[in-house]
């Protein structure tokens, strides 16, 4: 089963993704079932880097799950984002909040659309009593295969998910800033696939008047530089996504530069392995200064691998997260995929198990802790200078964004993430 003997650490095969971490595992095989006790890695000791299977929702997953979190979910990240409803390519003043209204208002069948080939749906929009001008909403985004199981931890008896599975993603607006922060999560719609939906709302059928709404990124002020300045880049984690074209192209175009063999190319060949072998869709591999090391890393190798990967054009990158020692003295994880993006965190090491509507109002609360941070106002548009009224929305769906509904197992061709 030894794949890889690579720096220092133990790769999985855990629900469809692979996760490099920095663990001593006594493992005892038993029937070809691998029973895993784990305690933390010792400074004297480094173990061979090896891949084992483990099979989702099994006493072995729970538990290194558990272990590899900590006992914990991880802090949820939300981004921010200036909304607008152009008219003729120019902003109005109009509330996304009332255009989320009228969408609720359609029927539910009709509200259904098709984004990316995958059903999508604005779930709920509820006035928070936090701020009651402001509003939470939920976005599902429907996987109707490769459905996990469900089981409970004290029996050895596992039930397949009949039920189609959804991926809600939670976002906030403040409309009267235009803005709007979207939870990240790595299998639920994405801010431009939110973006589509709404806008399949609009009919446009009077070609002298055109509108639209846009999701515009909140810049951050971060980039490529800060990690380039610091003296001192702990790892990085890359998560791919193998099964995508562009991830096929970025390493052809790395092979080509024979006839050194750099550490992108093994990397890239490992993924490339790992979708081979066992025909994993997301790969996520973590590297950097270990304390034992064949092979000493610098930080301008580090960033020449980064800048190959062209992040920002390449659709197979799914993130790129940099441990790096900032400015301040401190280390600090930044994510370059979406390094322009302003973005924050809330419910750090918490351990439950929350709902969108709970995830929302924890956003709210921190963006008003904050001080209301990114609203339209910094951009400077040019505006409609009359009042504009609310474009009427149609409930006739698009053949493109067209779903059927029927029961049992639907084709999906869309990325996984």
């Amino acid at each position: 089963m030894t794949l890889l003997a690579y720096a220092s650490g133990v790769i999985f095969y855990l629900n469809g993704v692979i996760n490099t971490y920095e663990l001593k595992l006594d493992i005892e095989i038993i029937n070809k079932k691998y029973i895993i006790e784990h305690m933390f890695l010792k400074r004297t000791r480094v173990p061979i880097a090896k891949i084992f299977i483990i099979r989702e929702n099994s006493p072995e997953y729970i538990r290194l799950s558990s272990i590899l979190n900590g006992g914990t979910i991880l802090a949820r990240k939300f981004q921010f984002y200036n909304v607008v409803i152009t008219l003729n390519n120019t902003a109005t003043r109009l509330y996304f909040s009332e255009f989320l209204d009228k969408v609720q208002g359609i029927d539910w069948n009709k509200r259904v659309r098709k984004i990316n080939n995958y059903p999508t749906a604005l779930f709920e929009n509820v006035v928070p009593n936090l701020d009651q001008t402001c509003r939470v909403g939920a976005i599902g985004k429907y996987r109707q295969t490769v459905k996990p199981y469900i089981g409970d931890l004290n029996k050895s008896v596992v039930q397949m998910i009949e039920d189609d599975i959804i991926e809600m993603t939670t976002f906030v607006v403040a409309p009267q800033v235009q803005t709007v922060l979207v939870e990240s999560n790595l299998y639920g719609s994405k801010a431009k696939d939110i973006e589509e939906y709404f806008n399949s709302f609009l009919a446009n059928s009077d070609p002298r008047k055109q509108w639209a709404v846009h999701f515009m990124p909140v810049d951050s002020n971060r980039s490529l530089a800060d990690i380039r300045a610091s003296n001192d880049i702990k790892d990085v984690q890359l998560k791919f996504n193998v099964d995508s074209k562009d991830y096929d192209l970025l390493q052809q175009r790395i092979e080509n530069k024979k006839p050194k063999k750099t550490l992108i190319e093994n990397l890239l060949n490992v993924g490339k392995e790992i979708r081979e072998s066992i025909e994993a869709p997301i790969v996520d591999l973590k590297f950097g200064k270990g304390r034992k090391r064949k092979l000493e890393l610098d930080n301008a190798e580090i960033v020449n691998v980064i800048s190959q990967l062209n992040i920002d054009e390449n659709e197979s990158v799914l993130s790129c997260t940099v441990n790096f020692k900032n400015s301040s003295g401190h280390y600090e994880k930044l994510d370059l995929k979406n390094v322009g993006i302003k973005s924050d965190f809330v419910l750090r090491e918490d351990k439950g198990s929350h709902g969108w509507e709970f995830i929302g109002d924890k956003i709210l609360e921190k963006y008003i802790e904050t001080g209301r941070l990114g609203g339209i106002a910094q951009r400077r548009l040019k505006f409609h200078e009359e009042n504009v009224d609310m474009p009427k929305l149609s409930s006739n769906v698009p053949e493109k964004y067209f779903v059927k509904m029927e029961v049992g197992e639907r084709e999906e061709e869309g990325d996984s993430a």
